[in-house]
């Protein structure tokens, strides 16, 4: 587990919660996260790249394809999803006070 990870987590007190309670708040993060880091990715693709991908999108691709896709065409997209668990932790570390 990456350090914001860890951060993310702890600030978020999911230790305390029930393991179902954990599963639910895992899943929403993890939606958060992609969709952040899919915005990042879709604002430095050029035109003709947003076309492909979203013709990709629209033929209902798998993750694997998307994430060979992204790594093909996009620059540092792995940074992208680095950036957006980074901000979405300080984010609630601002809220919650937790540090």
């Amino acid at each position: 587990m990456t350090a914001p990870t860890a951060s993310l987590l702890n600030a978020l007190g999911i230790e305390e919660l029930l393991p179902e309670e954990q599963e639910e708040l895992l899943l929403d993060l993890n939606s958060l996260i992609w969709e952040g880091s899919l915005i990042r990715l879709i604002e430095k693709m050029d035109d003709a790249t947003k076309e492909a991908f979203e013709k990709l999108l629209a033929a209902d691709a798998g993750e694997d394809e998307v994430q060979a896709f992204l790594d093909e065409h996009v620059p540092d997209s792995g940074q992208a999803v680095a950036d957006t668990v980074q901000e979405l932790t300080d984010d609630i570390l601002a809220v919650t006070g937790a540090s």
